[in-house]
């Protein structure tokens, strides 16, 4: 009787079969404040890119390289996320301006004003400039969410500091128009200074901005215009 030949299928005795397995990584545990402080910062460049409605919970989750149930863990839904990742934020922006609006009435003298105007202005623009994308997104992704927000949180905070600015204020100007365009100036300059190549300094956007507002930007001399109300 022949014994079997040995084909190509054939492995040598004492060779082992099994495959080397890549070892896994380890999972990194976090303590939950951090873990959830890792999730809104994930978050927030997803909805700054995909806004509410574009954003899906398994694109925010990898983001913030977690599973969807530890996402749901930390928040019930995507609206409770978008909020604390959104909303909350532009919240602690705008009640730091009103604080430092306030700070304003405390000033010993005109030179003492100009400076804290100055120098408040600068903290806003960095606000402005660090949360540009979200507020752009907050405002402008979804009509009824924009609507939202802005009656909730901008209007209130417009008729708050026009309520502080009337001391300050020409009685000729209308503070509340005053704080529109105010905000526009600054957040057409955020849009610039985020998305242009050759941003300015922020010390100097200060002192410009603040010589706009206090004094005006015109070097002619013009017959008053009657109070405008609303």
């Amino acid at each position: 009787m022949t014994e079997p030949r040995a084909t190509s299928r054939t492995r040598p005795a004492g060779k082992s079969t099994a495959t080397k397995k890549t070892p896994r990584k380890k999972r990194v545990y976090l303590p939950a404040e951090e873990r959830r402080k890792l999730i809104l910062a994930a978050a927030r460049e997803v909805f700054a890119k995909s806004g509410l409605k574009g954003a899906r919970t398994r694109e925010l989750a990898q983001s913030a390289g977690v599973n969807q149930a530890t996402l749901f863990e930390h928040f019930s839904s995507k609206e409770e996320l978008f909020s604390a990742a959104i909303i909350e934020p532009l919240q602690s922006m705008l009640e730091g301006s009103r604080q430092r609006a306030t700070g304003y009435a405390s000033a010993s003298s005109d030179a003492d004003l100009l400076e804290r105007v100055r120098e408040g202005l600068e903290q806003h623009m960095h606000s402005m400039i660090e949360m540009y994308p979200l507020l752009v997104q907050a405002l402008l992704s979804d009509p009824e969410l924009g609507a939202k927000i802005y009656n909730e949180h901008l209007e209130p905070m417009f008729a708050s500091r026009s309520e502080l600015m009337k001391e300050f204020v020409d009685p000729h100007i209308n503070p509340r128009l005053l704080q529109l365009a105010s905000f526009g100036m600054f957040f057409a300059v955020a849009m610039d200074q985020t998305l242009s190549d050759n941003p300015i300094e922020p010390k100097d956007l200060a002192q410009h901005l603040s010589d706009i507002i206090l004094f005006g930007s015109s070097n002619m001399k013009r017959e008053r215009k009657p109070k405008i109300s609303k």
